[in-house]
This record gives C-alpha cells, sequence and structure tokens, in this order.
C-alpha cells in the first residue's frame, strides 16, 4: 500500500529529473499550474514526487507529474500495481476537480524500444508524449575529458571548425543580450516550424537560477561572432543530471554554433557534478514523435545513448470529461502537425 504524506512543493529536493525539483514547481505555478509536493511510502521505502494541477474547464482540471514517480526502485510493488496505487491515494488528496492524472515516467530502457505499457481498466495511452519517448543521455560520471573521448567524428569535425570562429559564454545578465538571443530564438521557431515560448516565460527560468531552495540551477549560454550574437540554449541542472531544454541558432554559410553550444553545455554539466547530459528529444518507439527525427544523428554524434521510456498516460477519474478533452487535444495536435508540414518543417540541432 502506498501511503502518501503531503509536504510543501518549495521545500522539495531534487533527487533525480530537474523538472521533479521545487524549482519546476515554483516555475509552473507562475505559469498557472497549482504544485502539489508528496512523500510516499511503501513498505518502508520511501520516495516523493511533484504534482501539478491545472484547471482546464470549470470544475474539470488535470493533474501531471513530469518524470516520476520513482517508479524502477519500488521493491515490493510492480510498476502498474504501484502508479494504480498512487494513484487511489492521490485521487483522495488532489482537488475533487481532478478527471484524470497524467504520467510521463521517467526514462526507462537504453537502446530498447520495446518499452512498458501500463496495464489496467484506467489507464490511456495518449496519442502523442508530452514529453518525448526517446532521448540521447550522455554519461558524464568519468568527467569532460573522457567524455569527449568518446564524441564521433562528425562532432569533432564540426567543433574544429566551428570554435575557431565561434566564441560561447554564459549569459552574464544584460537584457539587450536576452532581446538579442530571443530574436534568434523567434527567428529558428518560424524557420523550424515550433511554438516559441514567451520571453517573459523565459526570463522568469532564468530569473529563478539557484533562488528556489537552491535544487536547479538554470544557465542560458550564449554563441557569438565576430561580437554579434548568433545563438544559444537554456540548460537545467540538478543533483544527479542536466538537461537540454531550449535552443536556437542562425543558419550561416559553412558554419554551426550548435556543436560549441553543447560540447559547452556538457562540459558545464560536468562541473556541476552532473552524472547525466540529457539532449532531451529523438523520435520513440512504435513511430511515436518522428517531427524530431533530423535531431537524431546530431544528438547521438556526442557519443550518448539512446534511451525510451512509456508513452503519456492518464490514469482516468471521470471518463466523459477525459474523452472530451483527449478529442480536443487531439484536434490542437494535428493542426500543429499540418502547419508544421505546411511550413517545411525541418527540426533545428
Amino acid at each position: 500500500m502506498v501511503v502518501l504524506t503531503k509536504i510543501d512543493y518549495k521545500k522539495f529536493p531534487c533527487q533525480g529529473s530537474p523538472f521533479q525539483s521545487s524549482f519546476w514547481g515554483a516555475i509552473k505555478h507562475a505559469s498557472g499550474w497549482n504544485a502539489h509536493a508528496f512523500s510516499l511510502e511503501v513498505e518502508g521505502w520511501h520516495s516523493q514526487v511533484l504534482v501539478l494541477v491545472k484547471k482546464l474547464f470549470p470544475l474539470c482540471s488535470l493533474a501531471y507529474i513530469p518524470f516520476g514517480p520513482d517508479v524502477f526502485n519500488c521493491p515490493t510493488l510492480g510498476i502498474s500495481e504501484f502508479i494504480k496505487e498512487l494513484s487511489r491515494e492521490l485521487r483522495r488528496q488532489l482537488p475533487k476537480s481532478v478527471f484524470a492524472i497524467r504520467y510521463d515516467l521517467p526514462w526507462d530502457e537504453v537502446n530498447d524500444p520495446n518499452v512498458m505499457k501500463l496495464e489496467g481498466k484506467r489507464f490511456r495511452t495518449a496519442k502523442e508524449s508530452v514529453q518525448p519517448d526517446g532521448t540521447v543521455r550522455l554519461d558524464l560520471q568519468w568527467g569532460y575529458e573522457a567524455v569527449t573521448y568518446g564524441y564521433r567524428d562528425r562532432a569533432k569535425r564540426a567543433l574544429r571548425k566551428s570554435s575557431q570562429v565561434v566564441d560561447v559564454s554564459l549569459w552574464n545578465g544584460d537584457t539587450n543580450d536576452f532581446k538579442r538571443w530571443y530574436n534568434v530564438y523567434l527567428e529558428t521557431a518560424r524557420r523550424d516550424g515550433f511554438s516559441a515560448r514567451s520571453s517573459k516565460y523565459l526570463k522568469a527560468l532564468l530569473a529563478l537560477d539557484g533562488k528556489v531552495a537552491g535544487d536547479v540551477k538554470c544557465k542560458l549560454i550564449l554563441a557569438w561572432r565576430e561580437g554579434i550574437i548568433i545563438g544559444g540554449c537554456i540548460i537545467l541542472m540538478g543533483f544527479s543530471e542536466a538537461v537540454y531544454l531550449f535552443g536556437a541558432s542562425l543558419r550561416l554559410d559553412n558554419i554551426t554554433c550548435s556543436h560549441v553550444l553543447q560540447d559547452f553545455a556538457i562540459s558545464l554539466a560536468c562541473e556541476n557534478g552532473c552524472k547525466y547530459y540529457d539532449f532531451f528529444g529523438i523520435p520513440g518507439p512504435m513511430g511515436r514523435g518522428l517531427h524530431l527525427k533530423g535531431l537524431e544523428l546530431f544528438k547521438l554524434s556526442f557519443g550518448g545513448q539512446p534511451y525510451y521510456r512509456t508513452p503519456t498516460t492518464d490514469y482516468v477519474i471521470r471518463l466523459v470529461v477525459w474523452k472530451i478533452y483527449s478529442i480536443t487535444e487531439n484536434i490542437r495536435y494535428r493542426l500543429n502537425r499540418q502547419a508544421w508540414n505546411q511550413e517545411g518543417y525541418l527540426p533545428s540541432s
């Protein structure tokens, strides 16, 4: 039996993914989600989970758990049974308006697309996952120098070429530099067909760097050429892993800043003691996430391994409301896909 005890999400320590942290709870709280944190116990085994709840319709709310809970270390319950038990307990403690609990479980199998599917009459697999079904993760345990030995020839050639003309540095808080980078980000979004986050949202991420319980850092890395910002990326760094979150770059003849930016981010993650660097997003099993296909070769060029996980799965509490919501959600995804196709969508590297 899963026993839940509510705790203050502002004191929720990051022990795994940065998306399971007080930092991420604060970010989502500022964008309309209510953050709830719980400690959980199963026959002497202890863990914790961050749950986000958002009102979607009158008296109808969706609960969402990003990259949690820690399903692979519970010693006494199978994964499906664990999630069922947890969902039943959460149902008692979350607002009555919650019609479903959505799970994006942690990364599961390395190099194995035969991922687990949650079994139970209340589980529904989403047609489109919120978080990527596949990623590339780089093991950092031996340090930066050892990691660079594992770079593949594609990355090494690009680094040799671009490092001669591209400078990379951490953003120092200058407002004008952020505006210049954000304009590059908007141009990348128009070119590659993805929905850009607002400058307010990205500024909020960076403003909370190291300020929420000190558990997660958020850094903007900038790429310069001849004094002009030509690219940049935002990464999250938690206790055990760093995650590449957003990126942008101008397309220039015979030069790319993407490899230099990633190399700098990897070195920064090593300096901060992270165990893994997550490139965050390649296609998943069974043809899911094919819009990320153009990113796979680039991300694998740094020598990491592909990881896969269970697709986004809902534990349904109120079936009729969930069906209405899932129909509208699928229409929105389909319209987005059509827009990408019309614009000649090419994933950015």
